[in-house]
């Protein structure tokens, strides 16, 4: 299944995250990323992806999908 970043955050949390992406660098930002976005709203993203998700393997994605924007 392939899901992308607005189907599980919002336009304000993929802001922030976005943010410690930049303020952090690429591997720095996912512990920032999971502490402050994913982990808070973690309830939510796992109502909207419909299953039980763990917070630093969505942080990690998260990077990964910055990481790929920005070589572009």
């Amino acid at each position: 299944m392939t899901v992308t970043l607005p189907q599980f955050l919002t336009e304000a949390q993929i802001a922030e995250a976005a943010r410690l992406f930049e303020f952090h660098g690429m591997w720095d930002s996912v512990e920032p990323i999971r502490v402050l976005v994913i982990a808070p709203n973690l309830a939510a993203i796992n109502e909207k992806l419909g299953q039980e998700n763990d917070a630093r393997y969505l942080a990690y994605a998260v990077v990964h999908v910055l990481s790929q924007a920005g070589r572009q």
